[in-house]
């Protein structure tokens, strides 16, 4: 039988990582959506400027492959969880029948 030797702290770091970077992702796009609007409704005037709002409105969607990569990000970081609460509970597991066949003689 082989072993299988699996850091499941690691798979909760790589996923606590993925969370702050979205995160971070959400304010820098807030903080850039602030300052688009600002400047579009102020500094920026004519065609180009309403071409170029319609355009990153789009980005800004819920549907824009920008949510859909952040989404797929989170979505990662919930089968990273899952997968390091597997991998502990087989560890623990596995160290508890090794207790009991320690003392079992």
């Amino acid at each position: 039988m082989a072993a299988i030797e699996v850091n499941f702290q690691t798979l909760l770091n790589l996923k606590n990582g993925i969370g702050s970077y979205c995160s971070y992702q959400d304010e820098q796009m807030s903080q850039a959506d602030f300052e688009v609007k600002s400047m579009l409704s102020s500094d920026w005037l004519g065609s180009d400027a309403q071409e170029f709002g319609q355009k990153w409105a789009g980005i800004c969607d819920n549907d824009s492959q920008t949510a859909k990569f952040k989404n797929s990000l989170i979505e990662f970081g919930e089968l990273l969880d899952f997968c390091a609460n597997e991998y502990r509970a087989a560890q623990t597991n596995a160290a508890n029948e090794a207790i009991k066949l320690l003392f079992s003689y």
